[in-house]
């Protein structure tokens, strides 16, 4: 109880921050996203429907009709449709990953009053380490991912709990991605980062699933979703782990906005 009430103090500080001082960033992400739209309509889509074409004609011929070639057809379009949710999921992080990550840092700077000036050369290492970084953790979400599927097909049974599972799997990958800004300025590497992620499971999940719902709805996955999903994840996360990290008293159970304790000061 207590995790899910830090969780909507998280959210609604962040969203308190994307409101006020940090609301220009929308402008960029408003553009990236409408930059991605028009990639997941024409492109993935395009794709998908070559790769259904290749598969059907290749494992059943067009003289091959009935039930057989229909049910053929349905699953493969059912495994690209998972396919295409996930590629859904790491073009949206790489694509919004550096302007998500200057919002974590906006955030950070917001929550410690300073700000880190801009290096072309830690630009790079920090891009190529998020690189690694999105290698973990697709490796690691795919062969969870696959390891539960196949554990639902063998034992029917289970099939709700390792398909609610997979999900949740899938969500704390988004969680995990946007903390990955925090684990970067903190000099941790790909793998310290990703074992960071998966210790703080309630941060990732707290921030992942609302990320993970967005990208989820079909419409809204390729339109409002990376923008409104991925600037609160992000800037939930980057508070969330800003607060705990030890940055401040104990007793705090939350991050306060720089504006308002400024409020605060003057009073």
């Amino acid at each position: 109880m207590r995790t899910f009430s830090l969780a909507k103090q998280w959210h609604r500080e962040a969203w308190s921050l994307l409101r006020g001082p940090l609301k220009w960033w929308f402008l960029p992400a408003a553009a990236l996203t409408l930059a991605l739209s028009a990639l997941g309509w024409w492109g993935i889509s395009a794709l998908a429907e070559s790769v259904a074409d290749v598969v059907l004609a290749w494992v059943a011929p067009e003289h091959e009709v009935g039930w057989a070639h229909a049910a053929l057809e349905w699953l493969v379009w059912l495994v690209l449709l998972a396919v295409k949710l996930k590629l859904t999921k790491y073009i949206v992080l790489v694509v919004m990953g550096p302007l998500f990550a200057a919002v974590s840092e906006a955030v950070e700077s917001q929550i410690q009053g300073h700000s880190t000036p801009f290096s072309l050369r830690r630009w790079i290492r920090d891009t190529l380490r998020g690189m690694r970084s999105a290698v973990w953790l697709a490796l690691f979400e795919w062969t969870t991912v696959a390891l539960l599927w196949l554990m639902g097909l063998l034992v029917p049974v289970l099939s709700p709990f390792t398909l609610t599972l997979a999900w949740l799997v899938g969500a704390w990958a988004y969680g995990a991605s946007v903390m990955d800004y925090v684990w970067e300025r903190q000099g941790k590497g790909a793998l310290s980062g990703w074992r960071s992620s998966l210790r703080r499971m309630d941060v990732a999940l707290a921030c992942g699933v609302p990320f993970s719902l967005w990208m989820s709805i079909p419409v809204l996955a390729w339109t409002v979703g990376p923008l409104m999903g991925g600037m609160g994840a992000t800037a939930a996360a980057s508070g969330a782990l800003t607060d705990q990290e030890g940055r401040q008293p104990a007793t705090t159970c939350i991050f306060t906005p720089r504006a308002s304790r400024s409020s605060k000061n003057a009073g």
